[in-house]
């Protein structure tokens, strides 16, 4: 039955909106959702008779069509469906004026349905964060602008370009997206290639086939990933949990306290030393000023069985000579002209029972060296003045920045009084010799000075890279004191490479372990610093210079010109590889 309210057109009439769409398939309903009109254009697709639906509800004259589920869409949608097996685009809107209700406009263009897929996928492309790449077996089809931003290679330059015609030798990604290519059409399936672009930052290329029916690959689609922030991050969290985690036994070991042990030597050291804190026997550090010796020897003293007992410790270079026999020994009242009315009891005396620490031993003069020979073997000494012997039972742990063994050779030391130190050696590698140990260090001493001074401060990356190459000559003594200036004086809570002291800071730029130098980046000296460090490793690797143009990719006469320029000695060089 009609309704009265519809006012049907016959079929192939027209109206005023119907002539508006004249080439599309037009559908109008009234407010009640009964069919209002339809062109012939509607009754073709969807093989409908105008007399026979015409004031029906919409849901049962579209029943089985597509149609149906797309018309629960809000008015001003606009999208393709299928109709009797073609695709339609096809937009439901309001009617503009009188009477009210919704228009349908069916249009089976191919070339509309096209252009909204291409729009689609061009939206898709530019809001991808990685860079995509889409190419058939000839050529690239599309690339989004991040290719470009994280390339650095404009997406115009390779839209069109025939894959072939790559010039894979200009630039890093290029020749990586014509390996991934080769491989794919080869193997028919996805391929991962991971790359370092000259900038320094690494990327992921994910080429991905789309086969034909004939399972040929007809179309590929690259994908470009970023993974410098990642894997920053990854290092930065590997490097900073060694502190967090107990790898093996030393590091549960609760006398050890705050000492740093990832590299092997100081394992190997920390064991030896949890061996001899169970004996008695005089021990000799030997290691570069700042090294941590007296650190050592403490944990010896606390590791042993006189650990409640005194640790005195004393550097020999520190009090003057005229006064080393007195603090050593003691006197009694009276013993000389400035003597205290009481007397004093030496450090040898206050040391009883305990440990007694010789810094700098080397620095000791000869004739006392004599007497200190004489109190170590018979554990026994007298104060100036007195003619008492007192009983002693001292641990003696002896320290020395300086060859002891030239030092008897050139007869500045007392050779049986080396001998009597020499009992167990214990050499303490320089910081340049154990790096596994740097970080962990730097950031143990910056917890102690955030919580000293009240700050928050964290560890960038790029400072992380340039503390773990850096030669340290002072040692574990300069690091900290390197990183409490930087808690000090850092105007922001990430410390950066800028904030480092300026001789670690040109260093590290030198040796090309850091090249952005702010506002004062000289180009040329970035570059000279590089090739010099090139070519002076491959000449050194390949022990001439004709190897090592080939290893370098460049004509022999280029690696003599430059380094006749930059002042490299390449004879010398290439005898570091004989």
């Amino acid at each position: 039955m009609h309704s009265p309210e519809a006012s049907p057109l016959p079929q192939g009439a027209s109206s005023p909106l119907t002539s508006e769409y004249s080439d599309s398939a037009v559908l109008t309903w009234d407010q009640r959702g009964c069919l209002r009109s339809l062109n012939p254009a509607a009754a073709r697709l969807l093989e409908l008779k105008a007399d026979q639906c015409l004031g029906r509800p919409a849901s049962d004259v579209l029943a089985s069509s597509e149609v149906q589920s797309f018309l629960r869409e809000a008015p001003g949608i606009g999208k393709i469906i299928q109709i009797n097996g073609q695709d339609c685009w096809a937009h439901l809107d309001k009617m503009s004026g009188e009477p009210a209700g919704l228009v349908l406009v069916l249009r089976p263009d191919q070339g509309q349905v096209d252009d909204y897929l291409q729009k689609e996928l061009a939206s898709l492309l530019d809001n991808s964060y990685d860079g995509i790449i889409v190419a058939d077996i000839n050529k690239i089809l599309k690339v989004n602008a991040s290719f470009g931003r994280i390339t650095g290679v404009a997406p115009s330059l390779l839209i069109d370009k025939e894959i072939n015609k790559l010039d894979a030798t200009k630039h890093v990604c290029l020749a990586a997206l014509c390996e991934v290519i080769r491989l794919t059409r080869h193997h028919k399936k996805t391929v991962t290639l991971q790359r370092k672009l000259n900038s320094g930052n690494e990327i992921f290329v994910t080429c991905n086939p789309v086969l034909d029916r004939h399972h040929q690959v007809e179309r590929v689609v690259i994908n470009v990933r970023d993974i410098t922030e990642l894997k920053n991050l990854e290092d930065q969290i590997k490097k900073l949990s060694v502190m967090q985690r107990e790898s093996d036994g030393l590091q549960r070991h609760e006398a050890l306290g705050d000492i740093v042990a990832e590299s092997s030597s100081m394992k190997r050291l920390l064991e030896l030393v949890l061996r001899v804190s169970q004996v008695h026997s005089t021990v000799l550090l030997s290691g570069e000023s700042g090294v941590g010796k007296d650190v050592i020897a403490r944990l010896i003293h606390r590791l042993s069985s006189c650990n409640q007992q005194p640790f005195v410790s004393v550097n020999c270079g520190a009090i003057p000579e005229n006064l080393l026999e007195s603090e050593f020994f003691g006197y009694e009242k009276g013993a000389f002209t400035s003597a205290s009315r009481t007397g004093k009891p030496g450090l040898f005396e206050q040391a009883n029972g305990g440990t007694f620490f010789l810094d700098e031993v080397g620095e000791l003069p000869l004739n006392l060296q004599v007497k200190l020979l004489k109190v170590i073997q018979d554990h026994s000494c007298r104060r100036l003045g007195s003619t008492h012997n007192i009983e002693l039972n001292i641990r003696f742990i002896a320290a020395s920045n300086r060859d002891l063994r030239q030092m008897v050779a050139d007869g500045q030391f007392r050779e049986d009084l080396f001998y009597r130190l020499y009992v167990v050696p214990i050499t303490i590698e320089p910081l340049r010799e154990r790096r596994d140990d740097i970080l962990p260090l730097a950031v143990m001493f910056l917890k102690e000075f955030n919580e000293k001074y009240g700050t928050s401060h964290t560890l960038g990356h790029e400072l992380m890279s340039i503390l773990e190459s850096y030669a340290w000559p002072g040692n574990v003594r300069e690091l900290q004191n390197v990183i409490e200036r930087l808690v000090v004086t850092a105007d922001s809570d990430v410390l950066a490479a800028r904030h480092l002291p300026n001789s670690i800071y040109q260093e590290a730029v030198e040796e090309g372990v850091y090249w952005w130098v702010g506002d004062n980046l000289d180009l040329r000296q970035a570059r000279d610093s590089l090739e010099r460090q090139l070519i002076q490793k491959a000449v050194a690797k390949t022990g001439n210079t004709r190897k090592a143009s080939k290893l370098l990719g460049v004509d022999h006469s280029t690696v003599v010109r430059k380094a006749q320029r930059l002042g490299l000695d390449l004879k010398a060089t290439a005898g570091q590889n004989r």
